[in-house]
């Protein structure tokens, strides 16, 4: 899971849809696939896969910089965008992958910007719950979500119901996910750190 840096925008906002595309182009070109996606008001959240040899610093580090670029080229500006560096946390699958899918989601609801995550642009919400492709980002259905259900509508349905519907074991992620570096059983975060 990457995102959350924080940055400075015209009026607080990211030019959403040419962070898509500078997204879109840095993970295509490094092989990393992309499962969720929310773009907020000054940062983003998404999960993602790196299959390959990818580097996880060089692929955001190149995205930053390709997205500042255009957003200072648009507005005549110069210098950095953003402010920090990005954060990361290794995710289980299963139920731990789920609530990070419900976690990025339900983001923009949580910060009280719409009601219902469908109503937020270019999220990875509709693609999950309504089966809509995303504008810009080529999502790969996380396998966690594939495992919801055999057919495609009972498990759009269970997934809609599951984000709108509150669960504690998600809903505990707010205010924690930022800290955390592995995110799972104590059994894979202690395997995890033995690993790494």
């Amino acid at each position: 899971m990457g995102g959350w840096p924080p940055c400075i925008g015209i009026g607080g906002r990211l030019e959403r849809n040419a962070h898509c595309r500078c997204l879109h182009k840095i993970l295509l070109k490094y092989g990393v696939i992309i499962h969720s996606f929310t773009p907020m008001m000054n940062h983003f959240h998404m999960l993602i896969h790196i299959e390959n040899e990818a580097d996880l610093s060089k692929v955001m580090c190149e995205f930053k910089s390709l997205y500042a670029k255009v957003f200072n080229k648009k507005y005549k500006l110069a210098g950095h965008f953003w402010g920090d560096r990005f954060r990361s946390c290794i995710v289980q699958d299963d139920q731990y992958a789920l609530a990070c899918l419900r976690y990025i989601d339900r983001n923009a609801v949580k910060a009280g910007l719409v009601d219902h995550p469908a109503n937020w642009y270019l999220t990875s919400f509709t693609s999950y719950a309504y089966g809509q492709n995303h504008p810009i980002l080529p999502l790969k259905p996380h396998p966690s979500y594939l495992a919801l259900a055999k057919n495609r509508t009972k498990r759009r349905a269970f997934y809609l119901s599951f984000v709108i519907e509150s669960d504690e074991f998600s809903d505990e992620l707010h205010g924690r996910m930022d800290k955390l570096q592995i995110f799972g059983s104590s059994e894979f975060v202690e395997e995890v750190k033995q690993r790494f």
